[in-house]
């Protein structure tokens, strides 16, 4: 959009009409040319778009802030998890009731599922 407008207004801008007037072996229709080239307008472009980004930015950068000021508190409950889970004990040294010590519902489905299976 506003490249391609600024390289036809510079390319308006650079024709060295004096020069197709030395060459040309009718320098008339070169002012002829010149005067019909003069006539063509090129408009600008309307920005339509410009608003809309920004809006979508401004919105993108509040999204960005919510998100980045609660890093800082999942941080801190992901590293209290693993700290919990550096603090207990090696599965392969814990035994079946250490394991389910603090797993309660898992600890009720195995029962039930023991319970359903006895003769």
């Amino acid at each position: 959009g506003k490249q391609w407008y600024q390289r036809r207004v510079a390319i308006t801008a650079g024709i060295d009409w004096s020069y197709y007037s030395s060459r040309v072996a009718d320098p008339a229709l070169v002012e002829d040319f010149k005067a019909k080239y003069a006539a063509v307008t090129i408009p600008k472009p309307e920005d339509t778009q410009s608003a809309g980004i920004g809006a979508a930015e401004a919105n993108f950068k509040k999204e960005m802030a919510e998100y980045l000021a609660g890093a800082e508190t999942r941080i801190a409950k992901f590293e209290a998890s693993l700290a919990g889970l550096h603090a207990e004990k090696p599965l392969e040294d814990m035994t079946v009731s250490e394991y389910l010590a603090d797993k309660p519902e898992l600890r009720a489905r195995i029962e039930a599922d023991i319970e359903s299976r006895a003769l």
